[in-house]
């Protein structure tokens, strides 16, 4: 399969990115982060997440962030969810997407969301029936499609028999997520593959964490298969709170100079994501020093 000459990368640092800080980010860094990625011309934020603040302290703002960065035409806001207060703040809030998450084992269902896979996936479709007739997209995202830190290595079948329902419920995309960054590149060639040839039309997106250094060759593998938008995050900011051993996610500095070289286009000004990924870690050090 030819790899895409087009790629979109949604960012993810808002979010992602400085969820597992140690001390609280001021919302207005929280919002000059946000200004400076829309100027780098991205298309599409992971700007906030919708959850409870007492097991994600860094998203108690979500709501005064979302309304600073008003409703820009140019910019698709992100926000994710894990359950139905969640999203159905999501939907007040007037994002363009909901990222609604799930999981592929119990054991980290129980752990994100508190619930089953079977609930989650029955609230994953009310979310997108919800979220539609409010005239909003959703990602139907999966988490630990390959490694689970709990549970070990996921079977792949398991992975497309969950992707499988959210097609049918209409998801606009779908993502598989490597939380713990452990996948290799052909288990996700494989499992990307697999997932393209049995949902022809699909869209689907790829999030890889950098743990062991393979995030770069398992998006490689991934647009082998003819995936073409991928998670990145500015400065390589971010991890999971309830995922052990999950460190931050692939720098989005790095799959946009890797996808430069490869004549892939992006529309990503290189110059202006350094500048970006460079205010992303100054507000990480700041976080770090505080807290020592």
């Amino acid at each position: 399969m030819r790899i895409p000459r087009q790629v979109e990368i949604v960012e993810v640092s808002p979010r992602d990115g400085l969820q597992m800080l140690p001390e609280f980010v001021p919302t207005h860094d929280k919002i000059k982060l946000i200004e400076l990625i829309k100027s780098a011309g991205f298309r599409r934020i992971e700007a906030v997440s919708f959850v409870s603040p007492k097991h994600v302290p860094q998203m108690a703002d979500a709501d005064e962030v979302m309304r600073a960065i008003g409703d820009d035409p140019a910019i698709d806001e992100v926000a994710l969810a894990l359950n139905e207060r969640g999203y159905r703040r999501a939907i007040e809030s007037g994002v363009d997407w909901i990222c609604y998450v799930t999981a592929a084992t119990e054991t980290m269902s129980l752990k994100n969301a508190n619930t089953t896979i079977a609930d989650g996936l029955e609230m994953t479709k009310r979310c997108i029936a919800d979220a539609h007739e409010a005239g909003i997209k959703v990602r139907a995202s999966v988490a630990v499609c390959w490694v689970c830190p709990y549970e070990g290595d996921v079977p792949k079948d398991r992975v497309l028999d969950i992707a499988r329902e959210l097609a049918d419920a209409g998801a606009d995309e779908i993502a598989f997520n490597d939380t713990v960054g452990r996948a290799v590149p052909n288990d996700v060639f494989e499992l990307c593959r697999r997932a393209t040839e049995m949902f022809p039309g699909q869209q689907f997106a790829g999030h890889f964490h950098d743990t062991n250094f393979t995030a770069l060759a398992n998006i490689y593998a991934a647009l082998e298969s003819g995936w073409a938008v991928f998670d990145a995050s500015a400065g390589g900011l971010g991890g999971c709170p309830f995922s052990p051993g999950a460190s931050g996610n692939i720098a989005t500095e790095k799959v946009v100079w890797m996808l430069g070289r490869m004549g892939v286009e992006t529309g990503i000004d290189p110059e202006k994501l350094n500048a970006a990924a460079e205010f992303a870690k100054q507000v990480e050090r700041r976080a770090i020093d505080i807290r020592r």
